[in-house]
């Protein structure tokens, strides 16, 4: 791959974005402040994060694309983030109700892959959610556990989202429309779910945890305008807006929870597309005009340039210091690569299971087979790896 060739083709990219959104072309100025602050301030992501530990209790980590990229970052996070004081991992991506087959997977004397799958398939088949890079976040645990704790308490992986009540709708209904959730979420909002788990689990006994979540329920300070396909279901909105998990922690502890999200497009309103260039291709720009600038990089975007910049395309139309912190700026979108699906996510022996957890009328259906799991989880990961070409 020609690096230089696909940096030339990126600007040439943002700049005609730019054009279809009457937005003045990018000034070099601009580009030349924020390299050189970015040059000067940034570093290397897991030194970030973990610096972050210092002056914050809980970190929420967010992205709403899951990656191959982003999944390994996520895995060499624990480790580090261990080092310095973490003694727990929270997911989104699991559900309290197997709790117990998380606590079993990060302590075993070996690492149960099978029972890794088992404790994360009701929350990924759900949303097709089933790659290697983050079941690997459960190995990446249980190494820790294995390899660093010679006394005291293992790290733990928590689950934060819960089981849906299935009893309350049809075998066949589609749950992908907005109708059924109410009766889904018989626990109440999943916002607030998580935040109480987190504050029951981490906060009162005076933990540390890093908070793995989709975009979503990262954002601690902004509250972010419904996305009309993003937020269509299983979306809290109070007075317009969308509240996620680290909005209410925010709400009890301030600023000892914060805010960091992995770089990729922002929704937009639709009109044109349902994906923005974060700050409107300033950053993407100003990394393929340097290419001397270290990739992958995490600043602050709460201060110094990056923090006026404005996303005016984006559905929110924030400064990037409103929807976070920090910032960790791991690849270019044109080298974004799809999580590897796992090989036969649902096995013959769970298939039942997996047809009451899907969201799918065609995976609900009592005739759906393992290999139509495969195909969906499949299928989610081409639409992640090609999600950036949709920014049009």
């Amino acid at each position: 791959m020609d690096g230089r060739r696909d940096d030339r083709a990126l600007l040439e990219r943002i700049a005609l974005y730019r054009h279809r959104r009457e937005l003045p072309p990018i000034q070099p100025a601009l580009i030349e402040e924020l390299a050189e602050w970015l040059a000067t301030h940034g570093t290397d992501p897991l030194t970030y994060v973990c610096e972050l530990f210092e002056r914050h209790q809980v970190v929420f980590v967010g992205h709403h694309t899951p990656t191959r990229r982003a999944g390994l970052f996520l895995q060499d996070l624990i480790a580090a983030a261990y080092r310095s004081g973490v003694s727990i991992v929270a997911m989104e991506y699991a559900c309290v109700d197997d709790q117990a087959r998380l606590d079993a997977v990060v302590t075993g004397t070996t690492f149960d892959e099978q029972l890794a799958r088992e404790a994360l398939l009701r929350w990924g088949i759900r949303h097709n959610f089933a790659y290697r890079e983050y079941l690997d976040v459960l190995r990446a645990v249980w190494e820790v556990n294995h390899r660093f704790v010679v006394s005291g308490p293992p790290m733990r992986v928590l689950g934060l989202d819960y089981d849906l009540d299935l009893d309350a709708v049809t075998d066949t209904a589609d749950l992908r429309t907005s109708y059924a959730w109410p009766h889904l979420r018989n626990r109440g909002p999943v916002s607030a779910h998580m935040c109480d788990v987190l504050l029951t689990e981490v906060i009162e006994p005076g933990h540390r945890a890093l908070v793995l979540t989709r975009t979503a329920h990262a954002m601690t300070r902004a509250r972010r305008v419904p996305h009309q396909v993003w937020d269509a279901i299983d979306a809290e909105v109070v007075g317009g807006y969308v509240v996620g998990a680290a909005n209410r922690v925010y709400e009890v502890v301030a600023d000892r929870a914060v805010t960091v999200l992995i770089h990729e497009p922002l929704p937009a309103d639709g009109e044109l597309c349902d994906y923005a260039l974060v700050a409107d291709g300033a950053l993407d720009a100003t990394f393929a005009m340097h290419p001397d600038l270290a990739v992958p990089l995490a600043f602050d975007v709460d201060r110094g340039p990056t923090a006026r910049l404005v996303c005016k395309t984006s559905l929110d139309r924030e400064p990037l210091g409103t929807l976070a912190s920090g910032w960790i700026y791991l690849e270019p979108d044109y080298q974004r690569r799809a999580p590897t699906p796992l090989p036969e996510p649902v096995p013959a022996v769970h298939v039942e299971h997996a047809r009451r957890y899907a969201l799918d009328p065609e995976l609900r259906d009592r005739k759906s087979t393992p290999n139509d799991f495969a195909a969906a989880v499949s299928e989610s990961a081409a639409a992640a790896e090609l999600a950036w070409t949709q920014v049009l």
